[in-house]
């Protein structure tokens, strides 16, 4: 097995069936997925280690799982460098285990790049599958449960709704990627259901960049001809009418409780949802400023209570200070300075690279424009669940996604054949 010039298939088995293991019972918060998915990555690590010249030689493949793997030790080291016992202690335990979901992703993600076997047809019927339930059931805790916002079984609906995310676009390309003359129907009844999910979630950041992601999957996605892209194109915006004046109650809830956040705050009363999200850009910033190389989560919450004294309309980031300020770019310059906003961009460049460039993949955009969309008005690496379901969405539409990384990788393989 060690001396083998390709890897032996059976690290791939192990490695993405832990991956799907964990993907499917993260996504409803079940059980043990998180430790799965570190099995796997360690399963991983053993195959890059017996086959290191294999997965190195493409030279244009390193960077996204160098830039997940640099970024997630950027995180551990930046918590043990300031770690102390105190109020902040869940916020650290938070940025260390959101930093070995993005050493583990790195790792997979190395692999899976570089993948000879053709996994689709053994996936996608799973992710397809497990789009679907995953959908009615959040669609019964609000409808069926009497649930007032649809969450998965989490504590906050936002993660669910990220999480919903994720794995419906896996779903949607798995359906456009089916040889069937009928996929474009069965998109978009696999849109309403998604979208009507998302909805009872009430997290209208889903709400608006949901359809957006979609519309750019589908509208790039090289397996549906021009005809069929009309035909997506005109049953998701009419779908998009009839679901939001099925559920305008919902809608306007939301659309309501914005327009009362946005004039409290103009107001000065900003502890509300959209204020304190104001504030806390504002106040990051601030303190950002005045440590663009790091600082640690206690010196951060001290001044911005100093902050808050001086400046009274900035008192609703304070409850977050024990958190997260609600801004990717934000979050980090406040705590890690500089050197973490240009590895959480330079991971965002990495990955649209690979959609690109070197797979044009339609999927993976699609993820990765969720990521950076939600990134505006959350922290999903804070979350460790949301890091590795967005981590393992990353992997499996990689897997799933266009073939030409693995063909350049066969034609590699049958020159040096025909050189010996």
């Amino acid at each position: 097995m060690i001396r083998r010039e390709t890897p032996h298939p059976v690290f791939s088995y192990l490695i993405y069936l832990g991956c799907l293991i964990s993907l499917c019972t993260v996504s409803f918060n079940w059980g043990s997925g998180r430790n799965v998915f570190f099995v796997a990555s360690y399963v991983a690590f053993l195959a890059l280690a017996f086959n290191f010249k294999y997965y190195v030689r493409q030279k244009n493949l390193l960077w996204a799982p160098i830039l997940f793997v640099t970024f997630g030790l950027g995180n551990i080291l930046w918590v043990e460098a300031y770690k102390t016992p105190g109020e902040y202690i869940n916020l650290y335990r938070a940025v260390a285990v959101t930093g070995k979901m993005l050493i583990a992703t790195g790792f997979v993600l190395l692999i899976a790049l570089n993948e000879r076997i053709e996994f689709k047809k053994l996936i996608t019927p799973i992710l397809i599958i497990l789009g679907v339930a995953m959908n009615s059931y959040g669609i019964y805790q609000s409808i069926g449960a009497k649930v007032l916002r649809s969450s998965l079984n989490y504590d906050l609906p936002t993660i669910a709704a990220y999480i919903i995310t994720a794995i419906d676009i896996l779903m949607l390309y798995s359906l456009l990627q089916l040889k069937n003359k009928y996929k474009t129907i069965l998109f978009a009844f696999a849109f309403l259901l998604s979208f009507v999910a998302i909805i009872h979630t009430e997290t209208r950041a889903a709400i608006l960049v949901f359809p957006i992601a979609s519309i750019v999957m589908f509208s790039i996605s090289k397996n549906v001809n021009l005809k069929q892209k009309y035909t997506c194109y005109v049953s998701v915006f009419a779908l998009i009418i009839i679901s939001t004046f099925f559920m305008k109650n919902i809608i306007e809830k939301r659309v309501d409780a914005f327009r009362a956040d946005m004039n409290a705050h103009a107001a000065l009363q900003g502890q509300n949802s959209i204020g304190s999200r104001i504030s806390m850009i504002q106040v990051g910033l601030m303190v950002g400023n005045q440590h663009i190389f790091g600082q640690s989560a206690e010196q951060r919450g001290n001044e911005m209570a100093e902050l808050a004294k001086e400046y009274p309309a900035l008192a609703g980031a304070l409850p977050y200070a024990g958190v997260h300020l609600h801004n990717e770019i934000i979050d980090n310059y406040s705590l890690r300075g500089i050197w973490g906003v240009i590895l959480l961009i330079s991971l965002h460049i990495s990955l649209l690279i690979v959609a690109l460039r070197s797979q044009r993949n339609a999927a993976l955009l699609a993820l990765i424009l969720s990521m950076i969309l939600y990134g505006f008005s959350d922290v999903l690496f804070f979350s460790s669940e949301a890091t590795a379901i967005f981590g393992l969405a990353v992997i499996f539409s990689v897997l799933i996604g266009n073939t030409s990384a693995r063909m350049r990788l066969q034609n590699s393989d049958n020159e040096k054949n025909a050189d010996k």
